[in-house]
């Protein structure tokens, strides 16, 4: 996402807004890097649509407020976009359930979609502030650039990437990362209490018990408390 925001970035400084930002515009180089693609609804700043008889297609689930409201497209409206679709990509789409389309138009309005409160337990804070802050109903409170948002984002720490499972009575979450091997599960006991349990080792075959780490009896609320504390503590680089 730093990638394809410097490719907004450029985009914008020639006076270009993109207008179609979303997950599937985005390539991936062969050496990883992300490529802003697809600028077929591209258009110049400040250019009158209405004027031209131009049609005014955007892709309705990255839609900024604004624009749902009938006003133009604009730099800002590029940053929402921007938004939502790190919103996909940090939680991905089983966390982004389309509304109805009669639905959609007001809720977005109404910054209830997407869900700015609903996060995977394992994104820390710091990200979802960047993200909730693109995600802005006022334009004018979202990252005044691309690059404001861009260095934003490249001050967030990440030291570990979840892979989340879900489990009959709970779920998992794995990582290798630098040569090691992590593993928290949160799951239901048959006596209805929960128990966070974390793992690490030199490979999946190797995992040991973090005593320090691990809790039971708790409840499901004090679980999910635990859980997430841990899993954003090693994504922040607090635990090794």
């Amino acid at each position: 996402m730093i990638d394809v925001l410097r490719g907004l970035e450029h985009a914008h400084s020639q006076g270009i807004l993109h207008r179609d930002i979303k997950p599937a515009n985005i390539l991936i180089g062969p050496t990883l890097e992300g490529k802003l693609s697809d600028f077929g609804l591209a258009v110049p700043v400040g250019l009158n649509l209405k004027a031209l008889g131009a049609k005014e297609y955007v892709y309705a689930l990255h839609r900024a407020p604004e624009v749902h409201q009938g006003k133009p497209h604009t730099k800002a409206s590029d940053i929402y976009a921007c938004g939502v679709t790190l919103y996909r990509l940090v939680n991905g789409d089983s966390f982004f359930s389309p509304p109805a389309p009669d639905e959609l138009e007001e809720l977005t309005v109404q910054g209830r979609f997407p869900d700015r409160s609903r996060y995977r337990d394992f994104v820390p804070l710091s990200f979802r502030r960047v993200i909730n802050r693109a995600l802005s109903i006022d334009p004018s409170d979202r990252f005044p650039s691309a690059a404001h948002m861009r260095r934003t984002l490249e001050q967030v720490t990440i030291e570990k990437n979840w892979s989340e499972k879900i489990l009959a009575n709970g779920l998992q979450w794995t990582c290798g990362w630098r040569n090691k091997c992590y593993e928290v599960t949160r799951v239901q006991g048959s006596d209805e209490k929960w128990t966070v349990t974390v793992k690490k080792g030199s490979s999946k075959k190797v995992l040991r018990r973090v005593a320090r780490l691990c809790q039971d009896g708790l409840s499901r609320t004090e679980a999910e408390q635990r859980s997430r504390r841990v899993l954003q503590d090693f994504v922040l680089g607090k635990l090794k």
